[in-house]
């Protein structure tokens, strides 16, 4: 006899319960087809688990452990199922989104919120990943949509349409000689230490920033590398150098640190996002996602309206 997921209800419903009636009655059967159902299940392991009495049931310690195991196994079947369903039904969806973190003081709130309104019962799951392992991602078909960081080393079968685009300021410690509020120069910035993205997080953009200060005539002395916007910032605070940051980042107002503006980057420069998913077969859920953001990106270019916020 085959052990089924039948067979360990009704165990753990005796096993929780000690008493056979009262399994019985929380199962909504019989007492007796109870019984028969432990029994074979014993039979079928090859040892009891249960000793049983006039006055009292308890279990022998191999059930205690038995009773572990099933549980958990209980647990993983309904959630294969739970998780099955889910897949099965374009209102009970699941779709994976992936950002850079550049998405979160932007869009990515925003679109959330506004994505948990119309669809309650989508579950969102989010993972943080570099605009490559994104689009490795996209293209194995284990991410549904991406925000990342433009222009691309490659757009091969993926989408990708620009939702946002910033310029830069300066960020500098508030004990900086240059956090006095007025504009910098680039080619002022040639003694400073800078806190700067990792090349592998934004290759394209890395390597324009890296070219932009080229031509003010200095090469950049990198002295740390954060990947986070919020760690970047941190480090600057502690006085490890200034950073190149979007302007939207000024919403983050960390202590300790003064956002300047910019002069002499060129015109072209901008820190752009933008959401990049596989248009072939894509299914219901991430076109619904997809839509959310265009609106929200619609919004924010309007005159006078903020639709991140």
């Amino acid at each position: 006899m085959m052990v089924d997921l039948h067979h360990m209800r009704h165990f753990v419903a005796v096993a929780e319960e000690l008493h056979f009636g009262r399994a019985a009655s929380r199962l909504h059967m019989a007492q007796p087809p109870l019984s028969q159902s432990i029994k074979r299940l014993e039979t079928a392991l090859g040892f009891p688990l249960f000793v049983r009495t006039q006055r009292r049931v308890e279990l022998t310690p191999a059930g205690h452990v038995f009773l572990n195991e099933a549980r958990r196994t209980l647990q993983q079947a309904d959630d294969s199922i739970r998780m099955a369903r889910r897949a099965a039904s374009e209102d009970l969806a699941e779709i994976t989104v992936t950002f850079t973190s550049a998405a979160l003081y932007r869009v990515l709130p925003a679109a959330l919120r506004a994505h948990r309104e119309r669809f309650p019962m989508v579950e969102v799951r989010l993972d943080e990943r570099s605009t490559d392992a994104q689009l490795q991602g996209l293209l194995e078909g284990t991410v549904d949509v991406g925000f990342v960081t433009p222009p691309l080393k490659t757009e091969s079968g993926l989408e990708v349409e620009v939702i946002d685009r910033d310029r830069f300021c300066l960020a500098v410690p508030r004990t900086s000689r240059l956090a006095t509020g007025k504009p910098v120069g680039l080619a002022e910035l040639s003694h400073e230490s800078f806190v700067l993205f990792p090349h592998v997080q934004g290759p394209s953009l890395h390597s324009q920033l890296m070219s932009a200060c080229r031509k003010a005539g200095f090469v950049p002395r990198v002295r740390q590398e954060a990947r986070q916007m919020h760690t970047i910032l941190s480090l600057v605070a502690a006085d490890m150098g200034v950073a190149f940051v979007p302007e939207g980042a000024r919403s983050m107002q960390v202590e300790g640190v003064a956002m300047v503006p910019l002069e002499g980057m060129p015109d072209d420069l901008t820190w752009d996002l933008a959401i990049v998913w596989k248009p072939r077969g894509v299914r219901r859920a991430p076109g619904a996602f997809l839509e959310t953001v265009r609106s929200l990106s619609s919004r924010s270019r309007q005159p006078g309206h903020n639709a991140w916020s």
